[in-house]
């Protein structure tokens, strides 16, 4: 039986994966600073008839993320695929800025990555494995109000390719996935206020309506469209794919003209 470690497995894009992971034969260690949530997550999939161990763990904590990774490997003695998922994101600008939150999504964006790779690596060894790192389409179209989150995962890029490169001899993939737009809480969530602003909820819907213009397939990817990738990546019929870069964007990255604009030039033509 393989196994699959997953972080931010809770809910949104981590769940989906899990569950497309369980479908697939795999057992699973499902990490997630949520445990309540990651715990319920595990639960649905135990009833299909999946081995799961569930792991309330801080991916901040190096500590924490070691001993994730020794349960798991106590309980099934491997890990195949390790899917770094896990995030976190602040919408402050670049004025706005704070140490505090600087640290933390390089902790747990970059750092845990990173670590998780390094302790992980050596249970994928003998059999080889595969590392998928959960990048993000912000990593290059720049929005202004989010640089923390931006820069950790145009790191997590470098981090991939330097990754592939030292553990392809052991058999080890490792490929970066980037998102788009995905209907997920995570990511729909504009409507943050700061402390002395009440928090504006439709700007979440504005900023979906926006972009739906933008998105050249009009509409927002679901969180099974991504994780129904990344099982095929982790599979045998994905076995020559490393070192890259898949974006799950719906062709959002290489497109800036909203849909209203190239109708002006060809009216009807994007309708």
């Amino acid at each position: 039986m393989k196994v699959a470690l997953i972080t931010g497995a809770a809910r949104g894009i981590g769940a989906a994966t899990a569950k497309e992971f369980a479908q697939a034969g795999y057992a699973l260690a499902l990490l997630d600073l949520d445990g309540d949530e990651v715990r319920r997550t595990g639960k649905k999939l135990e009833e299909t008839g999946a081995e799961v161990l569930t792991l309330e763990t801080d991916l901040s904590s190096l500590e924490q993320i070691e001993k994730a990774i020794a349960q798991t490997a106590e309980r099934w003695g491997r890990i195949d695929a390790l899917i770094n998922n896990a995030a976190t994101r602040e919408l402050e600008t670049i004025r706005e800025i704070t140490p505090k939150n600087w640290q933390r999504a390089i902790d747990v964006n970059l750092t845990a990555p990173a670590f998780l790779t390094k302790w992980c690596a050596p249970y994928m060894k003998t059999h080889g494995g595969v590392i998928i790192n959960i990048t993000s389409v912000e990593a290059h179209i720049p929005k202004g109000v989010c640089p923390v989150y931006a820069a950790t995962k145009a790191g997590l890029l470098g981090l991939t390719w330097e990754m592939a490169n030292a553990l392809a001899g052991d058999n080890i993939r490792v490929i970066a996935l980037s998102p788009g737009a995905i209907a997920t809480d995570f990511g729909a969530d504009y409507s943050d206020g700061k402390d002395d602003q009440p928090a504006d909820p439709t700007l979440s819907k504005d900023m979906r309506d926006y972009s739906e213009t933008v998105i050249p397939m009009q509409r927002w990817g679901t969180v099974e469209e991504v994780a129904r990738t990344v099982r095929w990546l982790a599979s045998d019929e994905a076995s020559y794919i490393n070192s890259t870069e898949i974006t799950v964007d719906g062709g959002l990255r290489h497109t800036w003209m909203t849909r209203e604009i190239k109708n002006r030039i060809r009216p009807g033509e994007f309708e």
